[in-house]
């Protein structure tokens, strides 16, 4: 059977223009085309094991697969010796026979060509799918720039590298209102597949997220001059984060903020100006909380166990505990100590 050249290689070469595919994987996706419909419309090698081989002028042969074994257990796929050597004298046991099956007139029955058609399309599928895995899967804990295609129900649909990929309402920061059109950053935490599905857990809600756009803007943190020691978040509200330096000279806090406060301006404007506290770390816990609850003026600190009573003015109240208490739970968390604001 020799295929329909122009019309092939003009789909084939219409779908590498398209969707750069690779010739090779268009080529190997037909051969299963004809495997599929060969199948359909021969039942009779339903369970066999059919193999299909291209020519460069596109002549197409259609062999059946054979095991040749001393004893049978399945006729679609095995065959006895002396059976073999009647059609190829040098066979031995163990080895596989190829029996040309090729019919001389192989026309597409609508059932069949259903049936290609669906094989084409799902393999199609899959080297799209794996292309997709393989763009993706060493960007993990990577920031990936993003375009808002649509916002549907609570969901964010995005445009990274020209792939669709769903930020889901967990992974959002809270409250913040995305635009059709806009550009955001989101933090690619993990690339995972399963038989069907390739999934993207991508956020901007995570401690992980705004350390990683610190380290994006923070040159220092990559130079380990500046260390991130503890990340403390409310997402969209407020995030405190202790810092530490590796050289005495070096303030911590002044490399986060900068000159005119630039780095910090730029870490807002990617956060939806969401606040953000630098605090340095400190051995001494009490001084450690007083600095977690800047800008209150606090006057006493009294540990009992891993309890923080905290005793301010009555006017320091509020700049103690902030707004949504976001203070008192933050730097609960930072600390470890349950803090109680008297």
């Amino acid at each position: 059977m020799k295929l329909d050249w122009k019309s092939i290689q003009a789909a084939i070469m219409q779908l590498v223009e398209d969707f750069k595919f690779d010739p090779y994987n268009i080529l190997e996706i037909v051969k299963l085309w004809i495997r599929s419909w060969f199948k359909k419309d021969f039942p009779e090698y339903k369970k066999s094991n059919i193999l299909v081989n291209i020519e460069n002028d596109w002549t197409v042969t259609i062999y059946r697969e054979l095991d040749v074994v001393e004893e049978i257990e399945d006729e679609d796929i095995q065959i006895l010796p002396e059976k073999a050597k009647e059609i190829r004298k040098d066979i031995k046991v163990w080895e596989k026979l190829l029996i040309n099956v090729t019919p001389e007139k192989l026309e597409l029955s609508r059932i069949a060509a259903q049936a290609a058609a669906q094989t084409i399309k799902q393999n199609l599928k899959n080297i799209e799918r794996e292309r997709f895995f393989e763009k993706f899967q060493n960007k993990q804990w990577e920031l990936l720039k993003a375009k808002v295609i649509r916002v549907h129900s609570d969901s964010v649909i995005l445009d990274i590298e020209w792939s669709a990929v769903v930020l889901s309402p967990e992974w959002q920061i809270p409250h913040r209102s995305y635009e059709a059109g806009e550009e955001i950053f989101v933090l690619l935490r993990q690339i995972s597949k399963d038989q069907w599905w390739i999934v993207l857990d991508i956020t901007q809600s995570t401690t992980d997220y705004i350390e990683a756009i610190l380290r994006k803007i923070v040159p220092e943190l990559e130079e380990w001059i500046i260390k991130i020691e503890k990340i403390a978040r409310m997402a969209g509200k407020k995030t405190k984060i202790i810092v530490s330096s590796s050289e005495e000279k070096v303030d911590p806090v002044w490399v986060m903020v900068w000159h005119r406060w630039d780095r910090i301006n730029t870490v807002l404007s990617l956060l939806d100006w969401e606040k953000i506290d630098y605090i340095e770390k400190t051995d001494d816990i009490i001084q450690m909380i007083k600095n977690c609850l800047k800008p209150a003026q606090i006057e006493n600190i009294e540990l009992l166990e891993r309890k923080a009573i905290v005793h301010v003015n009555e006017d320091q109240k509020a700049q103690a505990i902030w707004k949504w208490a976001s203070n008192i739970k933050l730097a609960t968390q930072l600390t470890g100590y349950q803090i109680e604001i008297r």
